[in-house]
C-alpha cells in the first residue's frame, strides 16, 4: 500500500498542473476572444465549440484531480502530520476553485454563449470582463492547491530521508 501513496500524490500533482495550465490557457487565449467583436465573436465561438469546449476538458480533469488528492489524503493520513494538513489545504483549495466555477463562471457562460446575438452587447461585455477577472481567482486557487500538494510531497520525502 505504501508503494501506491507517492505515485498517487505525484499523479494528483500532475492533474493540478494540468488544471493550472488549462486555467492559464483560458485566461491567455480564450478570455481575450470573448471581448472582441461582441456579439458576432461570441456567436462564432459558440458555433466553433459545438462538439467540445473548455468544459469538456475541465469536467474530466477537475474531478480526477479532487479524487486523486482525496485518495492521497486518505492513504497518507498516518504519514507525517504536516503532510495531511497540506493535502487538506490542496483539497479545499481545488474544491473552492470548482465552487467559483459553478457559482460564478457558469452563469456568465450562459450569458456569453446561450444566445449572444439576442443579448445586449453591454451585458455581454460585462459578463466577459467579469469572467476574465473571476478566472484570475480560479488560477490563484489552483496554483495554491498545486503548491500545497508539492509541499505535502516534499514533507513526505523528508520524513523518508530522515
Amino acid at each position: 500500500m505504501s508503494k501506491i501513496k507517492e505515485p498517487l500524490l505525484c499523479l494528483a500533482i500532475i492533474f493540478l498542473g494540468v488544471l493550472f495550465g488549462g486555467s492559464l490557457y483560458d485566461s491567455i487565449v480564450m478570455a481575450p476572444n470573448y471581448r472582441i467583436g461582441i456579439p458576432q465573436s461570441l456567436e462564432h465561438l459558440r458555433l466553433f465549440m459545438a462538439a467540445a469546449n473548455p468544459g469538456s476538458f475541465f469536467r474530466v480533469v477537475a474531478p480526477l484531480t479532487q479524487l486523486s488528492i482525496l485518495i492521497s489524503l486518505i492513504l497518507g493520513w498516518r504519514r507525517p502530520a504536516g503532510r495531511k494538513w497540506w493535502l487538506i489545504a490542496a483539497l479545499l483549495l481545488i474544491v473552492a476553485g470548482d465552487v467559483v466555477t459553478f457559482t460564478f463562471h457558469y452563469p456568465r457562460n450562459a450569458i456569453l454563449f446561450h444566445d449572444p446575438m439576442h443579448t445586449p452587447p453591454e451585458m455581454l461585455e460585462t459578463a466577459a470582463r467579469e469572467w476574465a477577472y473571476g478566472n484570475y481567482v480560479r488560477i490563484l486557487l489552483v496554483g495554491a492547491a498545486l503548491i500545497s500538494a508539492l509541499k505535502a510531497l516534499l514533507l513526505g520525502r523528508r520524513s523518508q530521508d530522515g
